[in-house]
C-alpha cells in the first residue's frame, strides 16, 4: 500500500531587515525575513525583546544596537544578528541649582551669559529630585557649560554636565 508521507518543513532559516518610522524618532518596524520558522525570539540590544514575527520597536536612546532574531521549528533553529544606527532622538537632561547656605540674599543663575531664575530658598543637602520652589531648573541639551551666580555678597562661576535623561543638580555652596 503506497501513502503519502508527510512533507518533511526544512530547517528554518534566520534573515530580517528594519526601516525606521517616518517622523519617528527611535522607531523601528523589523520585517521578518526567515524561511521556514513558525517560532521568533528577538533581541533588540536595550533590554527589549519580543516574540512577535513582525515587530515595532522604540529605542530611547541614540547609539548602535545589535539586534538578534532567533527562529524554531521541528526541524532546528537559526540566528542572525544585524545592526541598527538610532540618531535623531533628541538628548536632554535637567539641572537644577541649589544651595546650602543662606548668601546674603537670592543668588542669581546666570548660563551662556543669560539669567536663568533666582535660588530663593537654601536647605543642607541636596534636594531629591529635579524641579521644586526656590530652585533654579533647567532642561537642556546634553553637554558640558558655564555658569556664573551672584547675591548681593557673593560671585560663583564653574561648569555642570546634562547628561541624557538625567537629573543632575548643582551646588552653589555657602
Amino acid at each position: 500500500m503506497f501513502g503519502c508521507q508527510p512533507a518533511v518543513k526544512p530547517k528554518p532559516i534566520a534573515d530580517f531587515a528594519f526601516t525606521p518610522v517616518p517622523n519617528e524618532p527611535g522607531h523601528f518596524k523589523f520585517t521578518n525575513k526567515s524561511q521556514h520558522a513558525d517560532r521568533y525570539q528577538w533581541i533588540f540590544g536595550d533590554g527589549q525583546a519580543s516574540t512577535e514575527e513582525t515587530p515595532t520597536v522604540t529605542y530611547h536612546q541614540n547609539g548602535i544596537y545589535t539586534i538578534s532574531l532567533a527562529v524554531k521549528n521541528n526541524q532546528g533553529a537559526d540566528e542572525v544578528q544585524k545592526s541598527v544606527e538610532v540618531t535623531g532622538i533628541p538628548a536632554s537632561g535637567t539641572v537644577t541649582f541649589w544651595t546650602n547656605g543662606d548668601n546674603g540674599s537670592d543668588v542669581e543663575v546666570f548660563v551662556n551669559n543669560v539669567l536663568q531664575g533666582m535660588i530663593t530658598r537654601f536647605q543642607p543637602s541636596a534636594p531629591t529630585e529635579c524641579g521644586g520652589d526656590g530652585f533654579v531648573s533647567l532642561s537642556m541639551p546634553t553637554g558640558t557649560y558655564g555658569f556664573y551666580a551672584k547675591s548681593k555678597t557673593r560671585n560663583w562661576t564653574g561648569t555642570f554636565t546634562v547628561k541624557n535623561g538625567v537629573c543632575t543638580t548643582k551646588l552653589i555652596a555657602k
